[in-house]
């Protein structure tokens, strides 16, 4: 999305695109989330195959990856792809 103000791109709104030179590698992500009620995360695993689709978001950009095929995912985590923060992302050789 665009600024009507100045026709530059707005920072505040995601931007999702596709990325071939990423799609198809395996990856393992690490990650976590807030544990609700308390002052402490958790920490969480993600392993699976990196679908290509990317997600900048911000001002500098926040940059995201998207991860299916999961074959590691935290006990009762049902979604089929998860988005991950790039610098926590590792692509596996093999």
């Amino acid at each position: 999305m665009v600024s009507p103000s100045n026709g530059m791109p707005d920072p505040h709104v995601a931007r999702v695109y596709f990325d071939p030179a990423i799609a198809g590698k395996r990856a393992q992500a690490d990650g976590g989330a807030e544990v609700p009620g308390t002052q402490h995360g958790s920490r969480d695993s993600f392993e699976g195959v990196l679908t290509g689709r990317r997600l900048d978001y911000g001002d500098p950009p926040w940059k995201w990856v998207e991860l299916g095929e999961l074959t590691e995912k935290p006990v009762g985590f049902e979604d089929a792809f998860v988005w991950c923060d790039e610098q926590y992302v590792f692509v596996r050789e093999s």
